[in-house]
């Protein structure tokens, strides 16, 4: 794997970093008290975390289904 190909990742890994997390977060406080309202978020970005949460609470769902299945049968 050359350091090319590694670049993109450690791009994508960067906006989880708690200081660049931080800097976003004053950001949007910033204009929060400018402007009296929060900054619009990408639509894509809002879809896919809606999703992810979904996904997450139907497969804990199942999950806690299963255990109470196996614990009223056996």
């Amino acid at each position: 794997m050359s350091k090319h190909e590694k670049k993109p990742a450690v791009s994508r890994l960067h906006r989880y970093k708690p200081s660049t997390i931080r800097t976003d977060a004053e950001r949007d406080y910033q204009h929060y008290k400018e402007t009296g309202e929060w900054p619009k978020k990408d639509p894509t970005v809002v879809k896919r975390t809606l999703r992810l949460l979904l996904i997450t609470v139907v497969i804990f769902l199942v999950l806690g289904i299963i255990l109470l299945l196996q614990a009223i049968g056996g």
